[in-house]
């Protein structure tokens, strides 16, 4: 049985296509006992792992995949082909990768940190935390909390609406911080799409203010508490924005035109900083092993970096979604976290087991739907020994 069989659905919540399960008015998980992780399952690791990955990559065409396995705290990474299709520069483990809605998870950790360091509450409300907008947006959405926003429960649609995007543009100062408040303003004039609380409609505009809200609280931008609170902790060298932000020597975004991959812009940075706290992490998938590792540690109490009550509210759903996890039931591996995200020329997924002390990424430099079905195959085949017989 292949693992992406049972969590085809749920995967499908990255970037492109919302999911979740039946409508629920609660919003109160329930709280589980550390994981107890069963006996070790041998994966493929060294060369036979590499050379699957190189055969998976020049069997398909693609121009760069990396893999990560975390296997029992150890992290191992892999990553064939080259930055630019047709190039002469390998990738090398240390390139960066556009993770799209991968940074959903990391947004809640670094709302988890702050709600450890009492700076704010699972439940603290947009009207607490920017009391200056009781007057100047919708009264339903004054009482929306940090927790809805993660949870994508506040009733905010899934993306900036075009003619919003158009009115702030010109009004952009180049002032990270205002700029952002100044654009969630004209978003939180607009009806909800539905009832606060009421049913899970996946939003990036959600994660965007749950970002903002960070801001205030931990008095800096979301990108610098970013680094402070989550990179720096967990050894991770990460950006924002797109690799090809970072000049030379980079990985590079495709997408498939006429059956042939092509390099392509990234998205139009005067909209791109906007929903940074929802998509825009850069990471190497060698670090982004890093911070699935303290996940699957902290699930087992086994972390100092946050408690076991954070990362397990993290990871238990509301209508099937946690706080930037997609979470499936899977027999015989119990719940399953897992999440996709592009923002339309990289790719990437994850999958983390916690009964079994593994997760999986995979990414590549490339973007097209028929091609990422092929890297979601591929990363539930290297999970095919955990598939109970």
């Amino acid at each position: 049985m292949r693992l992406n069989n049972i969590l085809i659905a749920a995967s499908l919540c990255g970037m492109l296509a919302a999911c979740g399960g039946s409508s629920s008015n609660s919003t109160a998980p329930v709280t589980t006992p550390a994981v107890e992780v069963q006996k070790p399952v041998t994966l493929l690791t060294g060369e036979a792992l590499r050379a699957e990955v190189e055969r998976f990559r020049s069997t398909n065409n693609f121009p760069a995949v990396s893999v990560t396995i975390v296997n029992q705290d150890k992290v191992e990474n892999v990553v064939t082909g080259t930055r630019q299709v047709n190039g002469s520069q390998n990738v090398q483990s240390t390139d960066l990768f556009q993770l799209g809605s991968l940074t959903k998870a990391a947004t809640a950790t670094l709302v988890g940190r702050l709600v450890e360091q009492k700076k704010l509450r699972w439940d603290s409300t947009i009207a607490e935390i920017f009391p200056a907008w009781r007057t100047q947006i919708r009264p339903e959405y004054l009482n929306v909390t940090v927790e809805q926003l993660l949870r994508h429960r506040s009733g905010l649609p899934r993306e900036v609406n075009n003619s919003t995007l158009e009115k702030a543009l010109p009004l952009l100062t180049g002032d990270l911080l205002a700029d952002r408040r100044d654009l969630a303003v004209l978003l939180l004039q607009d009806a909800p799409e539905y009832p606060t609380n009421s049913k899970m409609v996946y939003s990036n505009v959600g994660y965007t203010l749950a970002g903002m809200m960070a801001e205030v609280v931990g008095g800096d931008s979301y990108e610098n508490l970013m680094q402070k609170e989550v990179f720096a902790p967990l050894g991770i060298k990460g950006r924002f924005g797109f690799p090809e932000d970072a000049g030379v020597n980079n990985n590079i975004g495709h997408t498939l035109v006429d059956d042939k991959w092509q390099i392509t812009p990234p998205l139009d940075p005067r909209y791109a900083f906007f929903i940074n706290a929802a998509g825009g992490m850069n990471l190497s998938l060698a670090d982004y092993g890093l911070f699935l590792r303290e996940q699957l540690r902290g699930l087992q109490g086994q972390s100092t970096y946050l408690t076991l009550a954070s990362f397990q509210l993290m990871h238990t759903p509301v209508d099937n979604y946690g706080m930037g996890w997609v979470i499936a039931t899977v027999p015989g591996l119990g719940n399953v976290s897992i999440h996709n995200g592009t923002e339309l020329t990289y790719y990437a997924s994850n999958r983390v087991i916690p009964s079994k002390n593994v997760a999986i990424a995979i990414a590549c430099n490339c973007y097209n739907e028929a091609a990422i079905s092929k890297l979601d195959d591929f990363a539930d085949s290297l999970m095919q020994p955990l598939i109970p017989k």
